[in-house]
């Protein structure tokens, strides 16, 4: 066990300077290719550090884990709401401008809630396979829109190639060291989680899903704290949809079925869709994200966990 523990906080080290390298390679491709910021927080980072629950969903649909994939990104686009910009709330609070942000916000609550939609009407517990012509189509459109918001009007610099080529070296060292961090976390917490009985869904939802989504986290903290506020939002809003449109419909046409669950990670879903739609009002009316948002998303965090997991291990307890 104190082996485990140490790989984790080893783990937690890569996270954290591949999160360094990540932001400072993305800072200078929007320098240097005059790039707007909000685009590069929720395409090109929100992208990279999403690439994990893209890696684990694909396993999982290869393994006919369907459960497992399902919340893996309900649980990861928890944990980047709650953790992610309940972190940035406490230790940094932003100012939020919607305006770069509009269609993002939009897509970032529709997701979750079309999930809810198709779960509600296949007796919340079904994902059908043909979820992917409404999601394909959906995300297709949005990435067409990002492409039109790509330049940053107001910055003229003239580009410097071997400032991109640096700037492209740092983000994939970054994207890599994320990958290896996240790895090491999640391989090392899922041996702690099997060993105290927990179910796959909950392995799913809590430990794999927390340690996917470690790299947004780190991403949009470290964005954040060298005042790139637009990154660092970007980031997380642009990964829960990649995470939803993209991952999902990845995993779906992947396994070449439906993805079938309990009602339980149905519940996730709601959670998501109910907390996104909160993030969106308080953002809109407040053009913040403060200690008092950043301290409401971690206590529901963790009033929610505390809640799933004591289910998950008294049923344990029982069996």
């Amino acid at each position: 066990m104190a082996v485990t523990i140490g790989l984790i906080l080893m783990g937690f080290v890569f996270l954290y300077f591949g999160a360094e390298l990540l932001i400072s390679g993305a800072e200078k491709l929007a320098t240097n290719l005059n790039i707007s910021k909000a685009i590069v927080g929720v395409v090109i980072v929100a992208f990279g550090t999403s690439a994990p629950e893209l890696f684990v969903n694909i396993i999982c649909a290869c393994r006919d884990e369907t459960a497992f994939a399902l919340s893996n990104i309900s649980g990861s686009n928890l944990t980047n709401l709650c953790i992610g910009f309940g972190m940035v709330g406490i230790l940094y609070g932003l100012k939020f401008k919607l305006e770069p942000f509009k269609l993002d916000l939009i897509y970032f609550f529709l997701g979750p809630i079309i999930i809810v939609v198709f779960f509600f009407f296949h007796n919340m517990e079904m994902l059908p396979l043909w979820s992917v012509f409404i999601l394909v189509p959906l995300i297709s459109f949005y990435l067409k829109k990002a492409m039109d918001r790509f330049k940053d009007e107001e910055s003229h610099n003239e580009p410097d190639s071997k400032q991109i080529m640096a700037g492209i070296g740092l983000f994939l060292l970054g994207i890599v060291g994320l990958y290896i961090g996240g790895e090491v976390v999640v391989n090392n917490s899922t041996k702690i989680g099997a060993y105290f009985g927990l179910s796959d869904a909950i392995i799913g939802l809590t430990i794999v899903a927390g340690g996917t989504s470690i790299p947004d986290v780190m991403a949009s903290v470290v964005a954040a704290k060298k005042g790139e506020s637009e990154i660092a939002i970007g980031n997380l809003i642009g990964s829960n949809i990649f995470n939803v449109f993209f991952v999902l419909s990845s995993t779906l046409a992947i396994s070449g079925s439906d993805l079938f669950a309990d009602s339980l990670i149905f519940l996730d879903y709601v959670a998501v869709t109910s907390l996104s739609l909160l993030f969106v009002i308080y953002v809109a009316v407040r053009r913040r994200i403060d200690l008092l948002l950043g301290l409401i998303l971690l206590l529901f965090y963790i009033s929610y966990y505390y809640m799933r997991i004591s289910s998950s291990l008294d049923a344990f307890m029982i069996n």
